[in-house]
């Protein structure tokens, strides 16, 4: 709708408000001036008859004379009052008529978005200047205002064209830009459902899911790049955000493969090719950990376990320089029947104050009987810049894993608790599984 179409509307409602107004006084006005003639006509009736009377000798000349003067008398009377009546109907009209309207105004300014409408009038009209900025790769001469009117102009086009994929793509990214992560992944989602084969919308589809860094997002980025990857196995791209995904979520085998792929390509120095490696290492490290404890004997496997038990098997100084945590596991009662007889006990720690999953430290054995005390300190970080040190409360979490995978799978088990992290010390922190993860 144009301002000009707007103003007409709004004009056409201000008269009709008025009319509704001034309908009752019109037509009371008019019932008084046909009650007028009714009794002027009655009056000449019985003037009539009062004539008529004399002449048959009912009544004398001087009776007609009284009577005709009391109907004149009566006449006048009833004129003034109509007069009186009428004449001081107007102007409580008027005022009725101004205070409603001024109400109307004052209630309409309080409560219109008169500058919301605005703006999305001027985004459409700015749309061709900030999309040409864009196409001419000066996109980073746009201001965050420049964004978000680019982001509301698009989102009224789509409106009058929601079939349009490259709108709903151009929206995400934009979203994303502006940091609302959510809403730029259910646009980009539209896109790729008015266009499933087209592998641009699915890449950008995984870009986005990778930078909410949740594990759920990850996991589905994971799975967009893997059917990508069927089709164009040698797109060393693709196998580099396969790679980096991979190292988010903890996967080796993966992270080894498409690592490796794309190793030897990547400049010397490159910094996203280091930190692959030092996650491949550190992942590696943590998978021979337990490839040791699943091939040692039992008294081997004991010493393991005397690693990881409360601080009374270390030397009390080395366990009060670090940061972390002693965690003694249990399972509930309907946790322990429905866990499986073999899989593995992973117990980590994430930021609670961040939407960062990435687990500042992670300890993986062999399922075992419970209660079951572990150590969780610095020495488990999996980045060696990315530790408890780093973090004032974490979220720990035990989950009984049945392959290991640190990704979420259904019918595992957890439980989990928030805690302040003291610095270098040892806390000592209960932990009971009893969550059936879905």
């Amino acid at each position: 709708m144009s301002w000009t179409e707007f103003y007409i509307v709004v004009s056409g409602l201000i008269t009709l408000v008025l009319m509704l107004l001034a309908f009752p006084w019109l037509r009371r006005k008019n019932h008084a001036k046909a009650d007028s003639l009714s009794n002027t006509q009655i009056v000449k009736q019985r003037l009539q008859e009062l004539e008529r009377e004399v002449k048959e000798g009912l009544i004398t000349e001087h009776d007609m004379r009284v009577a005709v003067d009391e109907l004149k008398v009566a006449l006048v009377d009833e004129s003034s009052f109509e007069s009186t009546r009428t004449g001081s109907a107007g102007m409580p009209l008027v005022v009725g008529g101004l205070i409603a309207v001024v109400a109307g105004v004052v209630v309409y300014a309080s409560v219109n978005q008169f500058s919301q409408v605005q703006r999305a009038s001027d985004a459409i009209v700015a749309l061709p200047e900030l999309s040409a900025k864009l196409a001419s790769g000066n996109g980073s001469d746009l201001g965050p205002e420049d964004v978000a009117n680019l982001a509301l102009a698009i989102r009224q086009r789509l409106r009058e064209a929601p079939e349009d994929d490259t709108g709903w793509l151009y929206l995400g990214r934009l979203m994303l830009s502006l940091g609302q992560e959510v809403q730029a992944i259910e646009a980009i989602d539209k896109a790729v459902a008015l266009k499933p084969g087209n592998t641009s919308h699915q890449i950008t589809l995984a870009q986005a899911l990778m930078t909410t860094g949740d594990v759920n997002n990850l996991n589905r980025a994971q799975g967009v790049l893997s059917r990508l990857l069927q089709n164009t196995p040698e797109n060393d791209n693709l196998a580099l955000m396969m790679a980096v995904v991979s190292a988010q979520l903890g996967d080796l085998g993966n992270l080894t493969r498409y690592y490796g792929q794309v190793k030897e390509k990547l400049p010397a120095g490159n910094d996203i090719g280091q930190r692959l490696a030092m996650r491949e290492q550190e992942l590696q490290a943590l998978e021979g950990q337990v490839v040791v404890q699943d091939s040692s004997s039992i008294s081997d496997l004991s010493e393991e376990q005397s690693s990881v038990k409360a601080p009374e098997s270390a030397p009390n100084n080395a366990a009060s320089a670090k940061t972390g945590f002693n965690i003694t596991v249990d399972v509930s009662d309907q946790a322990r029947s429905a866990l499986p007889q073999s899989g593995f006990l992973i117990v980590f720690a994430q930021d609670a104050n961040s939407e960062n999953r990435m687990p500042a430290a992670v300890v993986k054995i062999p399922l075992q009987d419970f209660p079951i005390t572990i150590a969780l300190n610095t020495d488990n970080a999996m980045m060696p810049q990315y530790t408890l040190d780093s973090l004032s409360k974490v979220t720990l979490t035990a989950r009984v894993s049945a392959d290991g995978d640190v990704s979420v799978s259904p019918g595992e088990w957890e439980g989990s608790q928030v805690i302040e992290v003291a610095p270098q010390n040892m806390k000592d922190i209960n932990v009971t599984i009893e969550k059936e993860l879905l």
